[in-house]
């Protein structure tokens, strides 16, 4: 509990104890965010295959699998473009904004997932109303999350860290749709992110 604490007392911008301030320190708390993310995800996969036995177990793998894999090919973008931009910030505030953010967008689903799983048991419509609401706010709550974190953490030069904030996003969102596509099944019902970027790009054309 009091490593939860802390993780979100960092996702919210406060300044980092002493004792935490040194590079490895920082790294461990970033493994760790992301480690506490994967749970998270799980606990969010199995609320929402609860109504379909197989679909449950599959989703204990595939949603932490997913947030795995798209936060890994974020990161290297992220830094490349810190570097190559010169943000004035270190490399690990970005580190640990993007694992605050995925953290505090995990633990979003975590806490909505016992909700989820009531409604997808007892309502056809409600059920998957829900787990897409919950998904959107998990989205807005992590970059708010991340980019607050960041630029908290600077006193002046905030806009050098804007397109490195943008580039983590964009490639974390962009791989996510994709994962959701190749894994798929993870919701029990179809949906236009089912397909990823070719079901909302078929859709965007129907409308």
């Amino acid at each position: 509990m009091n490593l939860i604490v802390r993780l979100l007392n960092l996702a919210c911008g406060h300044p980092l104890a002493p004792e935490d301030n040194g590079r490895a320190r920082r790294l461990q708390l970033v493994l760790a965010a992301l480690l506490m993310s994967l749970f998270f995800a799980l606990v969010w996969g199995v609320a929402i295959g609860v109504r379909v036995p197989m679909l449950m177990v599959q989703n204990a793998w595939k949603v932490p699998l997913v947030i795995f894999l798209s936060s890994a090919f974020a990161i290297p973008a992220g830094l490349l473009t810190w570097k190559l931009s010169q943000a004035k910030c270190r490399a690990t505030d970005l580190l640990l904004g993007f694992s605050g953010g995925v953290f505090t967008g995990t633990l979003v689903l975590a806490v909505l997932a016992p909700i989820v799983a009531l409604y997808y048991e007892s309502s056809v419509w409600a059920g998957p109303v829900l787990a897409q609401i919950a998904t959107g706010l998990s989205f807005a709550t992590g970059v708010i999350v991340f980019s607050r974190s960041v630029i908290s953490r600077l006193e002046r030069d905030r806009r050098t860290v804007v397109l490195p904030i943008v580039i983590f996003n964009v490639i974390q969102i962009a791989t996510l749709l994709q994962l959701i596509a190749l894994v798929s099944p993870i919701l029990p019902e179809h949906t236009r992110v089912s397909r990823g970027i070719d079901g909302i790009a078929q859709q965007m054309e129907k409308e």
